[in-house]
């Protein structure tokens, strides 16, 4: 076997959060990992390989995102002293109804280059609401950009937030199906299904949404039990929660993705594990938007296949997966008062490996292993004083490392950001175009919300 590119002479390479070699090495071929092992012997194996020197560096797998809504970066930094209805209704809706096509793709652009350049390889973008109609704007830039995403669709029946989501059941059934068939065949971007939750759909479309998702084989992203006003939404329906509720409807199975998953009985725990559903636990954003604590713990426990992601870059602020698997451990060891709750392992692997189960590839994202999708990050820690001394580079990454010391993400064996340049992505156009074009839009918009200080001059 030949190989086309040759990462070599790493302080550390971390395989898995279990499995780390010291002075590593990974060989690429193609768009599949072709060894991992040490640097003498890879060397060696493959002399006529492309080079990348990667002394002074961790070299780990791709990280995976698989909750955000990378529309909300045109929002970032607002509605903070908020809950999630008023954010919802005050910043979100208002925000998205303002803004076009043109304004979506260079979002998105902005918003690929801040995950790309933190390390994260693939990621799960969730349009919901007023974000759907822009879509197929949102794909273009992912693609454009070399991003893997899975980008899950919404609709919406029955808003409890704004009506001017609402569509015809019918119609939004059909226009999920058209948008699916118009993305079908694409493999570094694929379409999902991902209505917002209960709170925006009716129960007899989720249930259509669903059926056409396993139709389609795609996956169905939802929130579930974000916040206490969803649970009441539950109750007063009859359940005891969100989660059984959508039992009861038989939205849960293996290709099922529910964000959140705070307000959880019991018995709702058991529930998630008998069905294989994917829970994508959000820390910063749950803490931000004061939303509660998901029992991460004892979901582990139970057996629920449990990730971490992000949320958006407007609930978070931040899109930095390194600080989401510190923050989901500090966050559980703040309620039980127990240091070895969550340790820094399980955490890497919510971010690796369980996202990449969530997203649908099992078995060959999140580990650096032979065969295995060619997603891999760099972080810097020569020179670098946030990243020294190194005992353990899990413990190092997790607990004092971040996003900004990335220095090399390559993405289905193609090099898409390098020491602080990216490849093929236009960024100070994306950014000219948020300066010139959106800031004054949402200025406008949702100009009231906006802190003084910063209308100044």
């Amino acid at each position: 076997m030949t190989a086309d590119l040759l990462l070599h002479g790493a302080d550390w390479v971390v395989r898995s959060a279990a499995e780390k070699l010291r002075d590593g090495a990974v060989a690429i071929a193609g768009e599949r990992i072709a060894a991992v092992g040490s640097s003498a012997e890879l060397e060696a194996r493959f002399p006529d390989a492309e080079r990348i020197d990667c002394r002074g560096t961790i070299v780990s797998p791709g990280l995976v995102n698989p909750h955000n809504h990378v529309y909300e970066i045109l929002g970032r930094g607002l509605g903070k002293d908020m809950t999630t209805e008023q954010w919802l209704r005050r910043l979100v809706y208002p925000v998205n109804a303002a803004l076009d096509d043109e304004d979506f793709y260079w979002g998105a652009v902005l918003a690929c280059a801040d995950v790309i350049a933190a390390g994260t390889t693939t990621m799960v973008e969730q349009l919901t609401n007023l974000a759907r109609f822009h879509a197929d704007a949102e794909l273009r830039a992912f693609r454009d950009c070399g991003l893997r995403t899975r980008v899950a669709r919404a609709s919406s029946t029955d808003s409890t937030i704004d009506p001017r989501e609402n569509g015809d059941p019918d119609e939004e059934v059909a226009a999920t199906a058209a948008y699916l068939e118009r993305w079908a065949g694409e493999e570094m971007v694929r379409p999902w299904v991902g209505p917002s939750g209960m709170f925006s759909c009716d129960p007899d479309t989720l249930v259509r949404l669903k059926r056409l998702a396993s139709e389609r084989g795609a996956r169905f992203a939802i929130h579930l039990s974000e916040t206490r006003e969803q649970l009441e939404l539950a109750r007063a329906n009859g359940y005891s929660g969100q989660i059984e509720w959508a039992h009861r409807l038989g939205l849960l199975d293996g290709e099922t993705v529910v964000a959140h998953a705070i307000w959880i009985s019991p018995e709702e725990i058991e529930l998630l594990a008998q069905s294989g559903c994917h829970v994508v636990h959000n820390p910063t954003s749950n803490m931000l938007m004061t939303s509660g604590v998901a029992p991460v713990p004892d979901m582990l426990a139970a057996g629920v296949r449990v990730a971490v992601g992000s949320d958006g870059p407007s609930s978070n602020d931040a899109q930095d997966m390194l600080a989401e698997m510190k923050m989901a451990n500090l966050l559980q060891r703040a309620v039980t008062l127990d240091p070895t709750v969550l340790d820094a392992r399980t955490c890497w692997a919510m971010g690796t490996e369980a996202g990449a189960a969530a997203v649908g590839h099992e078995g060959e994202l999140g580990r650096l292993e032979p065969g295995w999708l060619a997603d891999v990050t760099a972080f810097r820690t020569g020179g670098n004083p946030a990243m020294q001394p190194i005992f353990d580079p899990v413990e190092s990454l997790v607990y004092h490392g971040s996003g900004r010391d990335v220095c090399l993400t390559i993405i289905a064996g193609e090099v898409r950001y390098r020491d602080g340049e990216f490849v093929d992505l236009d960024i100070e156009q994306a950014l000219r175009h948020v300066r010139r074009v959106i800031v004054p839009k949402v200025e406008q918009t949702v100009g009231e919300i906006i802190p003084s200080q910063m209308n100044e001059g």
